[in-house]
């Protein structure tokens, strides 16, 4: 009776455990700011897109979130590769509104398997702050590798 009691303990934390790590394969955020008070700072990312075991990477989808109420507002443009003749290639979107719960509109690139460039971008000088949900998609919208690195920021 005991052994049954602390194997049903046991088997409810593993699945516990392994609950959590699912949901925080699908959140992937990146967050950052504009310290230098430029008006044409850029902060510079690169997604990677790969097979985790879920399927292939067909895009790319992100979002971001303005989190300092002033008068600037942040954006990002996403983009892969320069050979686009049926797919958009580049696609942009602008947080309007400060400091609330809510992301800019969805943006999303079509390229496939490999590494984008995303740029978060404020359109006055001042400090911003800021957080970006980004997320490799398979052609059928399963959620795939996705791995976001820093490779500039101002």
């Amino acid at each position: 009776m005991k052994f049954s009691r602390l194997k049903n303990t046991v088997i409810t934390a593993i699945s516990g455990l392994m609950i959590c790590q699912t949901f925080a394969v699908f959140a992937d955020n990146q967050s950052g700011s504009f310290t230098t008070g430029l008006a044409a700072g850029v902060d510079f990312y690169q997604v990677t897109c790969f097979d985790d075991g879920s399927g292939l990477p067909s895009y790319v989808e992100a979002q971001v979130k303005d989190m300092t109420a002033n008068t600037s507002k942040v954006g990002i443009l996403l983009y892969k590769g320069t050979a686009c003749t049926t797919k958009q290639c580049a696609q942009a979107s602008i947080d309007t509104t400060d400091n609330n719960t809510t992301y800019s509109p969805l943006t999303k690139v079509s390229q496939g398997a490999g590494v984008y460039n995303l740029f978060v971008l404020h359109t006055a000088a001042g400090t911003d702050s800021y957080d970006i949900l980004v997320h490799c998609k398979t052609a059928s919208d399963g959620h795939t590798g996705t791995s976001v690195s820093s490779k500039q920021q101002q």
